[in-house]
This record gives C-alpha cells, structure tokens and sequence, in this order.
C-alpha cells in the first residue's frame, strides 16, 4: 500500500532561517575578531619601532648633553685662564709702570725683559754708586736674586745689565724638602 499525501512536499533547508542568521553573526563576529587581532598587531609593531626611535633619540640626547657638558666645561676654563691672564696682565702693567717709576732721572734704560720669574735690564748710569743706590734696593726689595753687571763707556759712564729673579713656588717647595 502506498501512502499518498494530500500536497505537494516541500524542501527542506539545510539550516533554517534563523540558524543563517546566526551563522551569518557568528561569522561577522569573527571576520570583525580577525580585524581588531590584526589592527591591534599593526599598533604594536608601530609602538615598538616608535619605542625603538625613541630610545635612539634619548641615546642621542644623552651624548649630546655630554658633549654639551663638557664644552661647558672648555668654556668655563677658558674663561678662568682668560680671567687669569687678564689678572696677571694688569698686574704686569701695574709692575711695569712701578719700575718705570723707580728709574731715577739720571739712569736712561735701553731695553728690558720681562718673564715669568725674571726681570733683565739694559741701561747706562753715570755710575755704579748712583745704580747701587737708587735703582739696587727697590729691586732687591721685589725680586729674591739681583745679579748686576757693569761694562765701562769710553766717557766714563757705565753700561749695565741687571738679571734679577723671583724664585717661583716650585723652587721654594724644592728648597724645602
């Protein structure tokens, strides 16, 4: 016996309505999980290269402010020697003009050099005592070791040349010890 049905028999899906509806969220879902996965990859790989340019950066700051230190440095002891020489020039012109002071109107100079520790004159003098006793004992008084040579003129007046020393830190400590 066989059966018969009144209508005509329908398909049926594979998945109903709302089941592709589902899937179709599902799969969206997904898609859209993919999508933040991979965005969130791509912000992390620029993170790390803007870390790493970063880092270079503070590097280069860093040498870059030691550098900068130590120019600062430099210019602070240029400054300081040039404070220094200015000090020591001043104080040369001040001894100079001291000296040219102390020469006494009846002995001309020719020449003289100045060092360091030393102080060597030229000159003529009339004669060795007006030398020795207005021009000696000022320069005894500022310099520890006074040298005087005397080379007679043929109008009888004396050419002179007078060495006269200061002895220095160094050799005072040296004659300490």
């Amino acid at each position: 016996m066989r059966a018969y049905n009144f209508i005509k028999p329908k398909k049926k899906p594979l998945f109903k309505e709302d089941t592709k509806l589902w899937l179709i969220f599902i799969t969206a879902s997904f898609f859209l999980y993919i999508l933040f996965a991979l965005f969130l990859l791509f912000k992390s790989y620029l993170f790390n290269k803007d870390s790493k340019n970063l880092t270079q950066q503070i590097e280069n700051l860093k040498q870059k402010t030691t550098e900068i230190i130590a120019q600062k440095e430099f210019i602070y002891k240029q400054k300081a020697l040039y404070e220094d020489i200015l000090t020591k020039n001043d104080l040369v012109k001040q001894q100079i003009k001291n000296l040219l002071d102390l020469i006494p109107d009846s002995i001309t100079l020719e020449k003289f050099y100045i060092d360091n520790n030393k102080l060597i004159i030229y000159g003529i003098t009339p004669t060795k005592d007006v030398y020795n006793s207005l021009m000696l004992p000022p320069l005894k008084s500022i310099f520890s070791d006074t040298k005087t040579y005397f080379y007679e003129l043929p109008n009888g007046w004396y050419r002179f040349k007078s060495e006269n020393f200061i002895k220095s830190e160094d050799e005072n400590q040296t004659t300490k010890n």
